[in-house]
């Protein structure tokens, strides 16, 4: 007895005396952005991606919550220091197996994947402040997605350093959480594009301040910095475009333009990386000396970084960084699999409500002009449910459109039609907006059409609004902002609109607030709601007599 006491008293000497770790401590972070509700694992959703085999470039499907979990446990593997991070959008303008059910089961597959933080992108608003924070704490809303009658919401961290309460200036989430890892901290500062007030249906935001992006990391790093936290990563909601290609090694971000880049050359040094979304662009480069990620979208491409954060001075250096398409190469994880066939089922009977046969598929593609053939018929569906309040003309915006129609025009028979479903229309549209009339003048639809120019960066496109037959008019992007339109070229059936005369028209809630920037919507006169845009889309297309056109119809012309 006395010898097993001495040994024990040994030991415990020996392990206090032992040799504390000096090395770095190793940290692997996989991020990825807008996910959007993505959580299918069946072809073709949610898409195919780019990757090099034998030399030479091919496209492969990717993709689909069942393959990318696998990949995340891969890439966990040997790495005990880990987190998974996403950059905003994960939720909102969803395919209908998660959007039926209010996005429960994408936060439920979130949560069975072990993601940890989420800063919050701009789709989280599409419904509402109070329905985002019932996504966070919980209380089931569909009944059909709760077995167990309970939502618990998300297991993982919401983050908002830049939307605050309008009246209090509280943010509306936690504005950074602090990690540690084998006694070094590390913060991740979350924030969404500044731009949410004008890309959100105005109820969506109602009570909500935007702050600037770069201003608020600075608030925030300088917090940190005082706390003694010297590592520091940036998750935003907000991205570069990608003009040439640009290096996925972390070396220089040649041709990678847009807000990023500003927001970069703003923000304090003590940030160390940005892990950014929104853009659905991909990239893992450094601009002026720190990374810069973001991983496409859909949950098709997961970004690797490894970083070393110094025991002594708490420092992160950034070891390396790769984006790794989600292939399906992998066994799909079951519970993930269980997860989706309980949605699958709850929603099977909406979804596959067939609605018409189309001759051939409606692209969303637009001609040079800014045109779509989809888009054609989105405003001519909208135009006809809308005639009853008495619209002449109909405007929907073009990001509004999120899928051709059908998504895959590839299955079935093409000798015997495309069948369109109820879900295939969602897809489309799935941001369930209403239809809104109104009256403007003839010199505030020139402005409305001058404002597809306004505010876009160099680095994006202009904002073509999609307009219903009977109306045409022509630009010349060669001018200067505010004189693109050729006003003797707009005309509504063949008379050219008088400046001084009153039109009524038809757009959904999202214009109607100001949505894209189109803020002269918001000084429409004798404003009237109608009904929703998907059931006037699914009216519209059940009831055609005759085949719709392929090609765009002219309505639109480019000088």
């Amino acid at each position: 007895m006395r010898f097993q006491s001495w040994s024990v008293a040994f030991t415990l000497l020996t392990l206090g005396c032992a040799t504390q770790p000096t090395g770095p401590v190793q940290l692997r972070l996989l991020a990825f952005n807008d996910f959007h509700g993505n959580i299918q694992s069946a072809e073709p959703s949610p898409g195919r991606v780019p990757i090099v085999k034998d030399g030479k470039a091919e496209m492969v499907d990717a993709g689909g919550a069942a393959y990318f979990a696998s990949l995340v446990t891969q890439e966990r593997a040997g790495h005990p220091n880990n987190m998974l991070i996403s950059a905003g959008d994960l939720t909102g303008a969803s395919p209908m197996l998660s959007a039926l059910l209010n996005d429960e089961p994408t936060i439920r597959v979130m949560n069975r994947i072990g993601l940890d933080l989420n800063a919050v992108g701009n789709h989280e608003f599409d419904y509402g402040r109070a329905e985002l924070i019932r996504k966070s704490i919980g209380d089931c809303q569909t009944r059909l997605f709760c077995p167990d009658d309970s939502f618990m919401g998300a297991a993982f961290q919401y983050m908002a350093a830049n939307v605050v309460d309008t009246n209090g200036g509280k943010p509306l989430f936690a504005p950074y959480v602090v990690k540690e890892f084998d006694g070094v901290k590390i913060a991740f500062i979350g924030v969404v594009t500044s731009e949410t007030p004008t890309i959100v249906a105005a109820h969506g935001i109602a009570g909500l301040t935007f702050l600037d992006e770069a201003e608020t990391l600075n608030r925030y790093a300088a917090e940190l910095t005082q706390q003694g936290v010297r590592a520091i990563v940036a998750v935003l909601h907000e991205g570069s475009s990608v003009t040439t290609e640009t290096a996925i090694d972390g070396s220089a971000c040649t041709g990678l333009t847009g807000a990023l880049n500003d927001i970069v050359a703003r923000t304090d040094p003590a940030i160390d990386l940005f892990i950014s979304g929104h853009t659905h662009e991909s990239y893992a480069c450094k601009l002026n000396g720190r990374l810069v990620t973001q991983a496409g979208n859909y949950g098709r491409m997961l970004s690797v970084i490894d970083l070393s954060l110094d025991r002594a001075a708490g420092e992160a250096t950034v070891v390396s960084a790769r984006n790794v398409p989600v292939l399906r190469d992998l066994p799909p994880d079951a519970n993930i699999l269980a997860e989706l066939q309980r949605a699958e089922v709850a929603t099977a009977p909406i979804r596959q409500q067939k609605v018409a046969t189309l001759s051939a598929a409606l692209t969303r593609k637009p001609n040079a002009a800014g045109e779509s053939p989809l888009g054609d018929i989105i405003a001519d569906a909208q135009l006809a449910a809308t005639q009853g309040l008495g619209a002449r003309i109909a405007f929907t915006n073009p990001g509004g459109i999120r899928q051709d129609l059908p998504s895959d025009s590839t299955k079935g028979d093409p000798t015997k039609g495309l069948a369109v479903s109820l879900g295939d229309l969602f897809a489309v549209q799935p941001f369930g907006n209403n239809l809104v009339a109104m009256d403007v003048t003839g010199a505030q639809l020139q402005l409305l059409l001058e404002q597809q120019w306004v505010g876009q960066p160099e680095d994006r496109k202009p904002r073509i609004l999609q307009i219903s037959a009977g109306f045409s008019y022509c630009y010349d992007d060669a001018r200067a902002e505010g004189e693109k339109i050729l006003a003797e070229t707009m005309r509504l059936e063949g008379k050219v609109i008088d400046p001084n005369t009153t039109y009524r028209i038809a757009v959904n809630n999202f214009l109607a607030g100001g949505g894209d920037r189109f803020v002269i919507l918001k000084e429409g006169r004798h404003v009237v709601q109608g009904g929703g845009d998907l059931e006037a889309f699914r009216d519209y297309v059940a009831g055609a007599t005759k085949p719709f056109p392929a090609v765009s119809a002219g309505r639109i012309c480019r000088k």
